[in-house]
């Protein structure tokens, strides 16, 4: 009996399992009726997962495990089994069937509801077959436990310094897109993080500030207004930046040297967005 009959290792078992069962029924017109419903939904199954892939296909997985548990049924009944001899019972719904199989391995405490499934969570079929896949593998199937990973993994980034830069903009850049907004990002040394045309606005975000930077970001910000014409120009900085460290930076734009020029929080973002498109209006 191969190993990919007993447990799974990665995708290419699914595979193997599932195309070796596809050629025993190819094969063994004796034992299968191919103009049976549950033998035609199965062929048809398996034709659409073979042009998709077997990777990441979330069909394949389930498949896979589906097969598996009616190999253990086969061979708890007689002992042992050769797909040449004995045949599979395929479900005349096979599209219900691995839905329950879906079900029993994401068993999470949770209530079945309709707004709530792995489709609603994951409606990219390629990532709900990996979500589904590193579910089973790490998690044993617990959803909950699944998400709180991932949660705690978000969590353990954002704190982690070198992440603190990256997710600064992409949550600046959340906040534009919710309004709409194109940009243009380079991420070049003499440009800003983030321009905005539409609103002649100009992002740098900074995740720690110290005086010798002072000049440096001066002429970054006094390059965008000469090349691009910079109305707005706005530094963005952590939610949790130390006063102390937050007053020392904001004393750029107290002294005013920079027309235009806003140092803000990351959570004042949306509303300093909202501020701006208002002026732009006028």
């Amino acid at each position: 009996m191969p190993i990919y009959h007993r447990r799974r290792r990665d995708w290419k078992d699914d595979r193997s399992l599932i195309l070796e069962v596809l050629e025993a029924v190819q094969a063994q017109s004796d034992l299968y009726d191919l103009s049976s419903s549950g033998v035609k939904n199965f062929l048809t199954k398996v034709d659409v997962i073979k042009k998709i892939g077997f990777e990441t296909n979330a069909d394949a997985l389930l498949l896979g495990i589906y097969l598996r548990e009616s190999l253990l049924k086969l061979s708890k009944r007689l002992g042992n089994y050769d797909l040449r001899v004995h045949a599979l019972d395929f479900p005349d719904d096979l599209s219900r069937a691995l839905l329950k199989t879906e079900k029993n391995l994401t068993k999470s405490g949770l209530k079945p509801t309709p707004s709530f499934s792995l489709n609603t969570l994951f409606p990219d079929p390629k990532l709900r077959g990996f979500a589904l896949e590193r579910m089973h593998i790490l998690h044993r199937g617990d959803l909950i436990t699944y998400l709180n990973s991932l949660v705690s993994k978000e969590r353990d980034s954002l704190l982690g310094y070198s992440a603190t830069i990256k997710d600064l903009i992409h949550i600046c850049e959340h906040k534009i897109e919710q309004r709409k907004l194109l940009t243009q990002n380079r991420f070049t040394a003499d440009e800003v993080d983030i321009w905005i045309p539409g609103l002649c606005l100009g992002v740098e975000v900074r995740d720690c500030w110290e005086s010798k930077h002072e000049e440096d970001l001066f002429h970054l910000l006094t390059t965008m207004i000469a090349r691009k014409k910079a109305k707005f120009l706005a530094i963005v900085c952590p939610d949790d930046l130390s006063d102390l460290t937050f007053h020392a930076l904001r004393e750029i734009e107290r002294q005013g040297k920079v027309e235009g020029l806003s140092i803000i929080r990351v959570g004042d973002f949306g509303k300093y967005l909202d501020e701006v498109i208002q002026l732009t209006k006028r």
